[in-house]
């Protein structure tokens, strides 16, 4: 998979939580929000 570097604005809370629970998982913050994004888009998705 070909990867490409894109720039949001998200809530500073948000980004709190995500930053904390990537240090606690050791987990990478870019990571963590691809595997959100892509199981969001699973449970909105229409079946095919």
């Amino acid at each position: 998979m070909a990867r490409k570097q894109v720039t949001y604005t998200l809530d500073e809370e948000l980004i709190k939580r995500l930053r904390e629970y990537s240090e606690t998982t050791m987990i990478p913050q870019a990571r963590i929000v691809e595997q959100s994004i892509i199981e969001y888009l699973n449970k909105k998705e229409p079946t095919k």
